[in-house]
């Protein structure tokens, strides 16, 4: 929790002396704050009607009266009217404060992560300092991800989320509090990033799924089940986006796909300065995309390299990656191809965590157009990504010593 909060206050210097212009957490603060102002005013239909954002112009509403301050937002991003609308209880508490705020929010979002933490454990007690390692001190995680930002909401509601599936379906405790887990973290998905829960779905399925596989005692069973689960998993996932694209807006499949065409399009046409980046030309099709697979997860898990990086925090940013670069290596020498395969097909744990690293990191590498905001956006698929290759070399330990 320490970690976290350094990481939190570190946000807020850095946003007020380092990026003296503000950005994301200065403009989150002070819209929450605005809110806030209007409630201790006592003008309660005047909060309702903020609210209710999706009906009313939040700018109209408050530009009756600008003692109360500014939401400096668009008033049609409601993502970012969501995250401010569940940032108010912390800013309440903290009487208004830039760092009391953040020091809650902080300590209230570690929560989520412990819970992530306590799933592994469980799994792999031997692993704990390993897994406290990759969950809780890696620093452009705790940085990030602890700030008034939307990615520490996200980050925490993916530990709750696991922890309640982990419950409520894996271990079969159909207790009220975990299916709450999931719903609520779901919720936080819908209403901030949508694209978080498609990028989890399918190592969720596949993680119930396998789980009852490997309660099959005939291995001959067990082989003919496994591709039929593969591809009825598929065939939820792209149906799930599909059906689902027309709520998700930005997040649809459909606009992912042009999206990511365009900003690559973008790069080649204008000159972004040394922190963009280029994963060359390819079609809005599955095809198309499938074929920028490798760079793509270079780009999210070990970029920008330290000779990409401009400035200090980029910097950070660039040994972080060295040393998960040098890391994959290192496992990719000293694990077996076999024990590999072995390892992720009867482990549902790993192949979910392994899946989710790798299809949320192709998602962000494909998708984000500069360091900066790739340094950001990434953070989710860092903690599944080392607490995978922990396993798989732990795994490839004990496969040495049983021989």
């Amino acid at each position: 929790m320490i970690c976290k909060i350094i990481g939190g206050i570190g946000l807020c210097i850095v946003y007020t002396f380092y990026y003296t212009e503000g950005g994301d957490v200065t403009n989150y603060f002070l819209s929450t704050r605005t809110f806030v102002n209007v409630i201790l005013e006592g003008n309660f239909n005047k909060f309702f009607e903020l609210m209710d954002y999706k009906n009313n112009n939040v700018w109209e509403i408050l530009s009756n009266n600008n003692t109360f301050g500014y939401f400096l937002f668009a008033p049609s991003d409601y993502y970012a009217l969501f995250t401010v609308s569940i940032t108010i209880p912390f800013c309440l508490l903290a009487g208004k404060s830039f760092i009391a705020t953040t020091v809650l929010l902080s300590s209230f979002s570690f929560i989520g992560l412990w819970k992530l933490y306590e799933v592994f454990v469980d799994h792999f007690p031997n692993l704990s300092r390993q897994f406290a390692i990759a969950i809780f001190f890696i620093p452009s995680v705790f940085f990030w991800g602890s700030g008034i930002l939307k990615d520490t909401y996200t980050l925490s509601a993916i530990g709750f989320y696991i922890y309640g599936l982990y419950k409520f379906q894996i271990l079969k405790q159909r207790k009220l509090k975990y299916l709450l887990l999931i719903l609520g973290s779901i919720v936080i998905f819908v209403y901030i990033k949508p694209y978080y829960f498609f990028a989890l779905l399918p190592g969720s399925l596949i993680w119930i799924f396998f789980q009852k596989i490997t309660k099959i005692q005939n291995p001959i069973l067990r082989i003919m089940i496994v591709p039929i689960l593969l591809s009825t998993t598929i065939i939820l996932v792209i149906g799930g986006l599909q059906v689902f694209g027309q709520y998700l807006g930005e997040y649809s499949l459909d606009y992912i796909l042009l999206k990511a065409v365009k900003t690559q399009q973008d790069l080649i046409r204008v000159e972004y300065g040394g922190n963009s980046y280029n994963i060359g030309i390819f079609e809005p099709t599955l095809t198309g995309i499938i074929s920028k697979l490798p760079a793509a997860l270079n780009m999210a898990f070990f970029r920008p390299y330290i000779w990409d990086t401009r400035n200090a925090v980029m910097l950070l940013s660039g040994l972080e990656n060295l040393f998960m670069l040098g890391f994959s290596l290192y496992i990719l020498i000293k694990v077996k191809f076999s024990t590999l395969i072995k390892s992720l097909f009867s482990n549902p744990l790993l192949i979910f965590s392994f899946l989710f690293a790798l299809f949320f990191a192709f998602s962000i590498g494909l998708t984000t157009a500069n360091y900066g905001a790739l340094v950001r956006l990434k953070i989710p698929c860092i903690p599944f990504y080392l607490c995978s290759l922990f396993i798989l070399y732990y795994l490839n330990k004990a496969s040495f010593k049983n021989k």
